[in-house]
């Protein structure tokens, strides 16, 4: 039975009543148009396993009531029988999303990844950027909102902030051009928000396909142009992001790319048009930077763009442009002659620390470490044999950059590596390297462990080749 003495009238109640009662009230009305789904396929599995993991993303669900997570459950139901829940058919992290999709509710879908960071007073102007669904851009509404990303990794390393300053004038000056005049994003940024009904009916933000479309980054773009979409770029909100920060992770991120490795070549002399040629790798390098000069003179002035070129040729940027750009022409290649392209996790992880030497040599072998001992053997018989080579002064000034190209392409992992030169760490990684190519495993060896079981699996994408 209630108290008649102990309930309030509607007049009696106080003022700090009445505002607990109107939060609450606005808790439960955005817990309505705001929910949160992490993508977490592998949840049921590190649940079973009692993974830390699993109890750190179970404590975030008892403290935020509007967060969700989107699994794949697996429930053994015989000898070697097995039942999945919510199956997933495609790639790991496509298919992930997708499954994730049909937990959504609302309007719009922002897309996170578990790398970004957004900002409290970034958070105030999220409704300003819905408005802009409501405004014609051309003769459409937009289906994309655009938003540009800020990386706040740029201070770790000197890699760090070359990458930082590279994503920079990606994210901004590229995206500027495809938004306006062009009104398309063939590679959205993940904190863009979609127009949710408008791509649950054209086949959602990922390919479901497997192996084909591997990028769900690129799909979402290329669909949304193909169909008619309409995308824009707005620069008044920006969300955090941390960049890729060691030198392997930035390797690994290259082999997910594709493209086509130019075939040098030359009528009078073959030698002399390869090493002639390889200055285009050089000059790529040098156009890799030259987006970045031009938005920190926007941003920031020409004087501060002057002194931050400067400040990075101090720390050998030029280096680690050159040796980048070797990566991706290695494997972009490799993956148009032979195939072989998968989705390959980066990590995205603060990894500042020492790599060993083995390590760098399973990574950088064929693409970096063979080629330019190669191209600086060709230089070498190039100064011997060749009637140009006797006037010196000619001589570097035709292969300066091609023996810049070999010394990067040798250096630049163990420049760029912490602790690279230290005598003790020198020591235990010569130690290492001994083992791995002496190491006598068996037939189940991996490729970490044994160098013949690294040999055949560098020499598998040989087995198929593209027609073309």
């Amino acid at each position: 039975s209630l108290n008649p003495e102990r309930s309030p009238s509607p007049r009696s109640l106080s003022r700090a009543s009445t505002g607990f009662l109107f939060k609450g009230h606005e808790q439960v009305t955005s817990s309505m148009k705001y929910t949160y789904v992490i993508a977490c396929q592998i949840y049921g599995a590190q649940k079973a396993k009692k993974d830390p993991r699993a109890e750190e993303i179970l404590y975030l669900m008892k403290h935020n009531e509007a967060l969700r997570v989107a699994y794949v459950d697996e429930v053994s139901t015989g000898r070697d029988e097995k039942e999945y829940y919510s199956v997933l058919l495609g790639e790991g992290k496509p298919e992930n999303q997708n499954h994730a999709l049909i937990f959504t509710r609302g309007d719009a879908v922002q897309t996170i990844d578990m790398n970004q960071d957004s900002y409290f007073e970034e958070a105030l102007k999220i409704r300003n950027l819905l408005e802009e669904y409501g405004r014609y851009y051309g003769i459409r509404k937009p289906t994309i909102l655009g938003v540009r990303e800020h990386i706040f990794t740029g201070s770790v390393s000197s890699l760090a902030g070359f990458m930082s300053a590279q994503e920079t004038s990606f994210v901004t000056l590229g995206q500027r051009v495809l938004a306006n005049p062009l009104k398309i994003r063939m590679h959205y940024g993940h904190p863009d928000i979609f127009d949710r009904f408008w791509f649950l009916t054209r086949g959602g933000i990922s390919k479901a396909s497997r192996v084909i479309n591997i990028s769900e980054d690129i799909f979402a773009g290329f669909n949304c142009t193909l169909r008619g979409g309409n995308v824009t770029h707005h620069e008044y909100i920006q969300v955090g992001k941390g960049r890729d920060v060691g030198l392997n992770q930035i390797s690994i991120l290259y082999l997910s790319l594709s493209g086509v490795e130019k075939a040098a070549n030359s009528n009078n002399n073959k030698a002399l048009g390869a090493i002639l040629n390889q200055q285009f790798i050089i000059q790529l390098g040098l156009f890799t930077a030259l987006p970045m000069i031009v938005e920190n003179s926007l941003e920031h002035g020409f004087l501060q763009a002057v002194w931050d070129f400067l400040t990075m040729q101090l720390q050998l940027s030029s280096v680690f442009y050159t040796f980048s750009m070797g990566t991706r022409t290695h494997f972009f290649g490799r993956t148009v002659l032979h195939g072989g392209a998968k989705y390959r996790a980066t990590g995205r992880g603060f990894v500042v620390q020492h790599k060993s030497f083995s390590e760098n040599y399973r990574l950088y072998a064929r693409s970096h470490f063979i080629k330019a001992i190669e191209l600086g053997l060709i230089l070498t018989v190039y100064a011997s044999y060749s009637p140009l080579a006797k006037d010196t002064l000619v001589y570097i000034t035709m292969t300066i950059s091609s023996w810049f190209l070999v010394i990067s392409w040798i250096m630049a992992p163990f420049v760029f590596n912490p602790s690279g030169f230290d005598w003790l760490k020198t020591v235990y990684d010569f130690d290492e390297f001994m083992n791995w190519i002496w190491y006598d495993g068996g037939l189940f060896a991996k490729a970490e462990q044994s160098w013949e079981r690294w040999w055949y699996e560098e020499q598998e994408h040989l087995r198929t080749t593209s027609p073309w």
